[in-house]
């Protein structure tokens, strides 16, 4: 039986594979770009970063004046951005929980106006059981920031790196076993399929890294950051980029009335 994929042991990896790379500063800008309307000078939110990883988010949250409730499974994780969160001097307004999504009820934590929940989908065994669970913490009005991983994507990686076998057989998933490599990419249309029959209504869907990743790597390397951003952002909201784009971005409003 498959279980969620907890990152103790791989922190330190994802920060270099995520933070220290422009991959991270370009999945945070255009998660930024799309939240900028809900929480920058706008009236103090209660949110909640489910499994917030490092803390990065958490941070810019509370930047804004926001009170952000970091949960995250893993005790590495958690220390590290304990860490960054106390450097960055936004300790007060964000409390730190070391738990899964399945385990915040029992912690009482109360309804969100916000909850962000960024590249945690695709590391669960069962994702739309778990996003449903989530959705219990968010108030009728409130708001869920959506970032998952794109099956679309990795089948196009497999192409491009001639890995046809493993497309022809569709064994797309990691086993769990691979590090950085998501036990559950989900595809778009799918992830859209949920999102009315859980009462929640779509506001904007964003592609995150629509081609860099896709770019040769020798070019990568040498590409400027200020140069690929604007494509990016450009590019964010456009077909087809939008849907070959390695993680998807959907920002929904909960319905006063749940239609399940």
């Amino acid at each position: 039986m498959q279980h969620d994929r907890i990152f103790d042991g791989l922190a330190q990896r994802f920060q270099r594979s995520i933070y220290d790379d422009p991959r991270g500063a370009i999945r945070l800008a255009i998660l930024q770009d799309d939240l900028q309307t809900l929480v920058v000078n706008t009236p103090p939110l209660r949110i909640l970063d489910a499994g917030g990883g490092l803390g990065q988010m958490a941070i810019w949250l509370a930047e804004q004046g926001h009170h952000v409730v970091l949960a995250e499974p893993s005790t590495e994780m958690l220390q590290r951005a304990a860490a960054t969160i106390t450097a960055a001097g936004v300790q007060d307004s964000i409390q730190l929980l070391p738990v899964s999504v399945q385990e915040l009820a029992a912690n009482d934590c109360g309804s969100f106006d916000l909850i962000t929940f960024h590249a945690v989908l695709e590391w669960m065994a069962q994702p739309r059981a778990g996003l449903a669970e989530l959705l219990s913490h968010l108030k009728p009005g409130g708001w869920l920031s959506l970032m998952f991983f794109n099956h679309h994507s990795t089948v196009m990686r497999r192409l491009i790196a001639g890995d046809l076998e493993t497309v022809r057989q569709g064994n797309i998933a990691s086993d769990g076993q691979r590090g950085l490599a998501p036990i559950s990419p989900l595809k778009p249309d799918e992830v859209l399929s949920w999102l009315a029959p859980m009462g929640l209504e779509l506001h904007t869907w964003s592609g995150v890294r629509c081609f860099y990743d896709y770019m040769y790597r020798d070019v990568r390397k040498t590409a400027k950051l200020d140069e690929v951003l604007p494509l990016e952002r450009q590019y964010s909201q456009q077909e087809p980029w939008r849907s070959l784009a390695r993680y998807q971005h959907m920002l929904c409003r909960k319905l006063t009335t749940n239609a399940e």
